[in-house]
């Protein structure tokens, strides 16, 4: 064997114990992350009862139907938490960690609307167990559509009660 043999050989172990550190290290950190995040969520439960909420569900799953192609694929969640306080129900999911805790992060935003979609709760908390806090997530959208609800309800209303002003003032007699 020359030497580029030994060089070529070289830079093919070296390669593939690199690849096989990286992935190593690559399943260590997802391994922490993970055991970080069930940590939380312990300390969460505890957390949210300090706070006034009553536990009712952890980890419920829920699912709706997403057509594609007009071809239906099961699609499922599962929330963190369900939680009651004053006569609320809301979807706690609870976060650690930097970027995720922030309700402007793009995938926990997604997350929270795809719970509200299915829970159909009072209100989205989302717990930041880094900082210890609890925050209320809203959706102007989802506004938007109990204000139409209200205005049509409203109308429907003043036009009931006209017509009963109409009937009472015609009344024979």
């Amino acid at each position: 064997m020359d030497i580029s043999s030994y060089i070529i050989f070289g830079v093919i172990i070296g390669a593939v114990l690199t690849v096989n550190i990286l992935k190593y290290l690559r399943r260590y950190n997802l391994k922490k992350r993970m055991q970080k995040a069930k940590k939380s969520e312990y300390k969460a439960i505890e957390f949210m009862q300090n706070k006034g909420y009553q536990i009712l569900d952890l980890q419920k799953e829920g699912s709706y139907t997403l057509f594609i192609d007009d071809k239906p694929h099961k699609i499922t969640v599962r929330a963190d938490m369900i939680v009651k306080k004053d006569n609320r129900f809301y979807v706690a999911e609870v976060k650690t960690g930097e970027k995720v805790t922030s309700p402007k992060y793009t995938d926990t935003r997604r997350q929270l609307l795809e719970y509200y979609m299915v829970f159909k709760p009072n209100g989205l908390i989302l717990v930041d167990m880094e900082r210890q806090k609890i925050r209320t997530v809203e959706y102007s959208i989802l506004e938007y559509d109990k204000m139409i609800y209200i205005k049509y309800l409203t109308r429907i209303f003043i036009l009931i009660a006209i017509g009963f002003i109409i009937g009472f003032l015609t009344r024979g007699g």
